[in-house]
């Protein structure tokens, strides 16, 4: 999610609107939305309320475009405090799963309180998608199987996973290990084809197609990984599952939202 803007004029724009103009340009039909992890948390648990907030009514703005919201909990916040807050993303704001971004929220991935975490998703039956960066020793591969192996009933989805070279080595032995991990391709690294080999490897169950999407500010010219899969020679199947197919695994739910009525279940 972006802020919004304005035009010359300084009438405002709603970043839903931008939103949308941007997946029309790039000829995307649909997209998750995840909320902003560099937000104010001057208040605390309220600053949390609010994106959670912010994030299910931008999905119910417009369900046929955004049809699956994620929420958060920080790390850093009492267990009670977090506990609280994912009964009502569940009960009042029928949130679609919970999310982190932990080099931002103060913990390595696998910081024990987001143990705790995993698990109240997992109760509420929410999965979790966790940005795993390259860069980031707060998001390092091995804090990933850290929380894989210790949550085996846990769906967990590794964003951003195959951003670096070194890395997609490491993702391919979780993938090994760990069936209970998907993964995105946002900011995939493209060299040596690696999607094609997680596919041949692992089978396209467990990719989840992902640009890294912002609105405003657009990250990118053009979404690469979605041209690297197309220009691939992946069975359509492959593709299909990859584009939208596991998500509607993942969320059921989103196919009512997307008016895919005659989805097979």
């Amino acid at each position: 999610m972006g802020e919004a803007g304005a035009t010359a004029e300084g009438t405002s724009i709603r970043p839903v609107e931008v939103h949308t103009a941007m997946l029309d340009h790039f000829g995307l039909a649909a997209a998750c939305v995840i909320p902003g992890f560099q937000y104010d948390r001057s208040d605390g648990i309220a600053n949390t309320r609010a994106l959670n907030d912010g994030i299910a009514a931008y999905r119910d703005s417009l369900p046929s475009r955004f049809p699956i919201a994620l929420g958060t909990v920080e790390p850093l916040h009492r267990e009670a405090l977090c506990r609280a807050e994912v009964t009502r993303l569940v009960d009042e704001l029928q949130i679609d799963g919970l999310a982190w971004h932990t080099r931002y929220q103060g913990v390595a991935l696998s910081d024990r309180r987001m143990h705790v975490l995993i698990d109240l998703a997992t109760e509420r039956g929410l999965p979790c998608y966790l940005h795993l960066f390259s860069e980031s020793g707060l998001e390092a591969p091995w804090s990933l199987l850290d929380l894989a192996t210790a949550h085996p009933d846990a769906t967990l989805v590794a964003l951003d996973g195959f951003s670096g070279a070194t890395q997609i080595r490491y993702l391919f032995d979780i993938a090994e290990r760990c069936p209970n991990v998907l993964f995105d391709t946002a900011i995939c690294f493209p060299l040596l084809r690696p999607l094609d080999e997680f596919v041949s490897r692992f089978g396209s169950e467990r990719l989840l197609f992902g640009t890294d999407s912002y609105a405003q500010p657009l990250l990118y010219n053009t979404p690469s990984v979605l041209h690297e899969l197309q220009a691939s020679d992946m069975p359509q199947g492959d593709l299909e599952n990859i584009m939208w197919q596991n998500f509607l695994r993942v969320f059921p739910q989103a196919a009512a939202r997307l008016g895919l009525t005659d989805h097979p279940s």
